[in-house]
């Protein structure tokens, strides 16, 4: 007889080893696959994203505009996170709505976003956890 600790455990692992596999251009239903604004709390600059199925970005900060590749995760973690890895390939070299400059190409930086339950709103995450994160993003018309 398997104790619920075990079940829990292989659960745990079949659910990890699914939310890892990255998303590809065949699953264009992922809630991620839209464009987004974010505007910074206190200013007037907006922050645009548009995620294709393609696996490609494009994003408009301030001055800076910028392509990326990016990797998802197909369903959220036990945690309510999707894994997120974005590369920057080509980038204008200006400011973004921080006041920062981006190289591209660039090293992959991965976050962890997780969505409101209607799925038109995300918020954007340093790590699996509520401590170190901005947004709303909230999903553009269309």
């Amino acid at each position: 007889m398997r104790t619920p600790l075990f079940m829990a455990v292989i659960l745990g692992s079949f659910f990890s080893a699914h939310a890892a596999k990255p998303l590809t251009p065949a699953v264009a239903s992922h809630p991620l696959i839209a464009s987004w604004s974010w505007t910074l709390p206190g200013k007037s600059c907006t922050e645009q994203l548009h995620y294709r199925a393609n696996g490609t970005r494009q994003g408009s900060s301030g001055e800076e505009t910028t392509k990326s590749r990016y990797e998802v995760t197909r369903i959220p973690s036990l945690l309510g996170f999707y894994r997120l890895s974005e590369t920057v390939t080509d980038s204008n070299g200006k400011r973004d709505c921080s006041g920062d400059l981006h190289e591209a190409p660039g090293e992959p930086l991965t976050r962890y976003i997780q969505f409101s339950p209607k799925k038109d709103q995300f918020i954007v995450c340093r790590e699996e956890s509520l401590e170190a994160c901005f947004g709303p993003f909230k999903r553009l018309p269309g």
